[in-house]
């Protein structure tokens, strides 16, 4: 039954938006594993500097993942929006904010959107989304302080923060594949 949800998950994000990049991995060349949220604003940033090169919204997916040995934080994205641009140069420039980074083309036939969503699902990792996904804006690019930062589109009133994001309707899943409960070696 887990089998599934990647499954689920890979139709769901496959979706939601023509994919133009699979990029896979993103990881930090620092020797310690980077503090999560510092690093999707870094991914942020840059991909604020792609939309501002495209000219026109793109869409994003980024899907957190722990590696195995080491427990070293990395991820992996999807691309919507980018075809016309030079996809080497923006590898280039990743790998130079980053690390070790590549960006392919994204073919449906490799089934990247299915890639990102078994390792999100895997271990239940994060998945952030952003730009316009299924003909919704959820987050444009603002000037803030001289930086160029993604705000939440869809939330009223107060400034997006951790306790109220961007909230997707997700695939559907049978009951099955959720566990309601402790298992009765943890009770």
């Amino acid at each position: 039954m887990k089998a599934k949800l990647p499954e689920a998950l890979g139709q769901f994000l496959a979706s939601l938006a023509p994919w133009s990049w699979f990029v896979n991995p993103i990881t930090f060349r620092s020797e310690k594993s980077p503090c999560p949220d510092a690093a999707i604003r870094n991914i942020q940033e840059w991909l604020a500097d792609v939309e501002a090169h495209a000219g026109k919204p793109i869409g994003w997916v980024i899907a957190e993942e722990f590696g195995a040995l080491g427990g070293r934080w990395h991820c992996h994205a999807l691309v919507s929006g980018t075809s016309q641009l030079n996809r080497r140069f923006w590898w280039s420039e990743a790998f130079r904010r980053f690390g070790r980074t590549r960006i392919e083309p994204f073919d449906p036939a490799q089934a990247g959107a299915f890639y990102a969503a078994k390792y999100a699902a895997k271990t239940l990792g994060t998945i952030h989304f952003g730009g316009m996904l299924a003909g919704v804006e959820l987050s444009h690019v603002v000037r803030r302080q001289g930086e160029r930062v993604w705000v939440d589109s869809l939330a009223e009133g107060s400034e997006p923060c951790r306790t109220h994001g961007v909230v997707l309707p997700s695939a559907h899943l049978e009951k099955s594949l959720f566990r309601l409960g402790l298992g009765r070696w943890h009770r």
